[in-house]
């Protein structure tokens, strides 16, 4: 790689919960999200993007309509790049994905990125229709509609999943292409597809982003398009201990909605029993508690490997706004400012 030496970017990941047990009416919580993202937009200029997760049938509304908040958010922001980290694309038609996709990117004026992963849980595939087994058909050809959709010309397509009759979608992509779309992924298979057919890889176990780079290599994929991000749930403050005390509970409720839906199992460590104390998870090592100096090592050695992009989920479900807040000052100023530079190729002639 060419020694270019420009920041990575650096972003965050909302789900959107209101537990029960912490609930404020709905239009207040979205309000209050909202209101939050308008001020990381407005006056933390370190912190690069937003991004939205999907789910369906959690207890606590764990947004259901990534693309639905997405437009939200573009249209009461100018600065942040927004995305989605992830939408299960095995549950979405891909060419409503593509139509709603196009109208946000054209929303944000450029700014979307399309993220995307295959699912894994029974229920939300039986609720709405589909089916698990499949899921790697499903993404492949959805990925491939996307790209026509997206190159703005007709086109028809004709798949083991979707057949579909000359069609030209609309609205016309307002970037040669259209938006970038990332894939996320938990099994060797599925990283290789990741590294096939899409513009970055979104890693939520951390030991998949070698994967990625290997699979990149063997498909002869040049450096400037081996694009990584690294999505962390994290804690990040000056006091850890102390905001872990105070988050604690929040980042438990949403472990535990994984977990009791599958999303720990077959993975290390293999988990099947929701936790009921956050200390016994945190020593478990499955979220980051750390002060800047800890999360930059662990942030900066990620970049020595090859990461462009790094996300975070910090916002956790049902958590008091402000104290959210005081630890997003700290990260945005005692954090991604001393973040290691990158000499990427991907990243040429960025500057923070």
């Amino acid at each position: 790689m060419d020694s270019i030496n420009n920041p990575i970017t650096f972003g965050l990941d909302y789900t959107f919960g209101n537990p029960r047990e912490w609930a404020t009416p709905w239009p207040t919580r979205y309000r209050e999200l909202l209101e939050q993202i308008d001020w990381i937009d407005q006056e933390l200029t370190n912190i690069d993007s937003v991004h939205v997760s999907e789910h369906h049938f959690y207890d606590d509304g764990y947004c259901p309509s990534p693309l639905l908040m997405c437009a939200a958010i573009a249209t009461r922001t100018s600065r942040v790049s927004i995305g989605t980290n992830i939408i299960q694309l095995p549950l979405h038609h891909p060419v409503r994905l593509a139509e709603e996709s196009l109208m946000v990117d054209a929303l944000s004026n450029g700014r979307f990125r399309l993220g995307l992963g295959q699912g894994y849980y029974w229920q939300e595939f039986q609720g709405l229709g589909a089916r698990l087994e499949e899921r790697p058909s499903r993404t492949e050809e959805g990925i491939a509609i996307l790209r026509h959709a997206f190159a703005g010309e007709p086109f028809s397509f004709d798949g083991k999943r979707y057949t579909l009759p000359e069609m030209r979608v609309t609205p016309d992509p307002i970037r040669p292409g259209g938006p970038e779309i990332w894939l996320g992924a938990f099994m060797p298979k599925a990283v290789e597809r990741a590294a096939r057919l899409a513009d970055g890889f979104l890693a939520f176990d951390i030991p998949t982003a070698t994967q990625y780079f290997d699979a990149c290599r063997e498909l002869g994929k040049p450096p400037e398009e081996q694009k990584l991000n690294c999505t962390y749930w994290a804690i990040i403050a000056e006091d850890p201990e102390r905001a872990f005390a105070l988050a604690g509970d929040h980042w438990l409720h949403l472990l535990n909605q994984y977990i009791i839906r599958d999303a720990y199992v077959g993975r290390t460590p293999s988990l099947t029993v929701p936790y009921d104390d956050p200390k016994k998870a945190l020593a478990d090592g499955l979220v980051m508690l750390a002060d800047a100096p800890t999360a930059l090592t662990e942030f900066n050695r990620m970049i020595e490997l090859g990461a462009i992009d790094i996300t975070l989920v910090t916002l956790m479900p049902g958590e008091p706004i402000d104290q959210v807040n005081e630890r997003l000052e700290y990260l945005s100023t005692k954090v991604i400012p001393n973040l290691a530079l990158s000499d990427h190729p991907a990243l040429a002639g960025r500057s923070r």
